[in-house]
């Protein structure tokens, strides 16, 4: 990769940010082509303590401010989703390249807006959507391509966690509010349904059923219930746009689990997460493989065909020469800024876009709609 710096700053960068200090700060300061030069907090003097903790020279409480620093080439947008539009509006503006967390906005005008303020604006911008760059996601989505298990006859996905139920903390509390757009959907569900879509495609056509279990939910800290208009169940029925025909079930409020199975004419494909939090892009993935024996007509039992399955020994990735974490949602977003600077210095566009996620925000909003009307959608 070229040898040059692309000063960074972050929004959002508090060290008090568990998303932030566990996942980009880390990726950044073993880059050896990104340098942090700017902390943005809401507050200033969480941003000055966070700025000496990761040695950058500036601190901002203000995000705008942050983006016109002429120490800042690159903009890292890590805060709550509905703050996403002012934090990215603000750097497009700027000019300055922009990583931005999953969801892109909190709807899909936000989306629709950044997108194309980011395009006329001839920036690089991409969105965090780091699953698909989980090794074992990559090798599934190989194995599919390379025929390993035959023609795709179908594909399974299940995703449930706890945490959007009748319980919550805090910090999360805002994500059972919809008009948020931070929810079981848009956030659980975008991640594992772009998982999905880089392994098998993208949907084609869809049917929708949404609905709400628990419609309140208690506080964890200090015991106060508060409304919850969100789903909790969210089941997608549809065909690729290979013809894959492929069943979703998204839940919370349940005991956390993320699986795909993907069932072919010569075998099946099993990406499990043990344990789990129901968060596909957290890795800690396990890929298992299922072949067929050909000499015979007989059927596995759904017994013998769990204990048939054989996890694939995954061979270690080349050597980068980077410092990356060595496992986990760590190493997913350490591999997403990688991508992402190399597009930067290389100017090519390998990384998911504001493009792609507003493609992805297209879709939940299909899935909404048909949820909403009961009918079938076809695009």
């Amino acid at each position: 990769m070229v040898k040059k710096k692309i000063r960074t700053g972050v929004v959002g960068g508090s060290m008090n940010n568990k998303w932030a200090s566990q996942t980009h700060i880390p990726a950044l300061l073993k880059h050896p082509n990104l340098d942090i030069t700017a902390i943005g907090t809401s507050r200033m003097e969480s941003a000055r303590e966070s700025a000496g903790e990761v040695g950058a020279a500036l601190a901002f409480d203000d995000a705008k401010k942050l983006a016109a620093s002429e120490a800042v080439d690159m903009v890292v947008v890590s805060v709550k989703v509905p703050h996403h539009y002012g934090a990215v509006m603000a750097a497009i503006q700027e000019g300055k390249h922009i990583f931005c967390e999953w969801p892109l906005g909190a709807n899909i005008a936000e989306a629709t807006e950044m997108a194309t303020a980011a395009e006329q604006a001839g920036i690089h911008h991409t969105v965090g959507l780091q699953a698909r760059q989980d090794l074992e996601v990559q090798t599934m989505k190989k194995l599919v391509e390379d025929g390993e298990i035959g023609e795709i006859v179908s594909c399974h996905m299940q995703v449930t966690t706890r945490g959007k139920g009748g319980r919550t903390d805090q910090d999360t509390a805002y994500l059972l509010n919809k008009a948020n757009g931070a929810n079981l959907l848009t956030i659980t569900g975008g991640h594992a349904l772009d998982a999905l879509q880089y392994i098998v495609g993208e949907f084609r056509e869809l049917s929708a059923i949404t609905a709400s279990r628990y419609n309140q939910a208690t506080i964890q800290e200090t015991g106060e219930v508060i409304p919850k208009d969100t789903a909790d169940q969210i089941l997608i029925h549809g065909l690729s746009e290979k013809g894959t025909p492929i069943s979703v079930h998204i839940q919370d409020g349940v005991n956390s689990k993320f699986e795909i199975e993907i069932q072919g004419k010569k075998g099946a494909l099993r990406l499990t997460q043990k344990p789990s939090l129901g968060h596909v892009q957290f890795g800690n993935l396990t890929l298992e493989k299922l072949v067929y024996d050909s000499g015979s007509n007989k059927g596995y039992a759904p017994s013998d065909a769990f204990d048939a399955f054989e996890q694939i020994n995954i061979a270690p990735e080349p050597d980068s020469g980077l410092d990356f974490p060595k496992e986990g949602v760590t190493l997913n977003v350490a591999k997403a800024h990688h991508v992402f600077a190399k597009d930067i210095l290389t100017d090519t566009r390998f990384a998911p876009d504001f493009n792609h996620a507003l493609k992805l925000h297209q879709l939940l909003d299909r899935i909404e709609e048909s949820a909403a009307t009961g009918k079938k959608l076809v695009w």
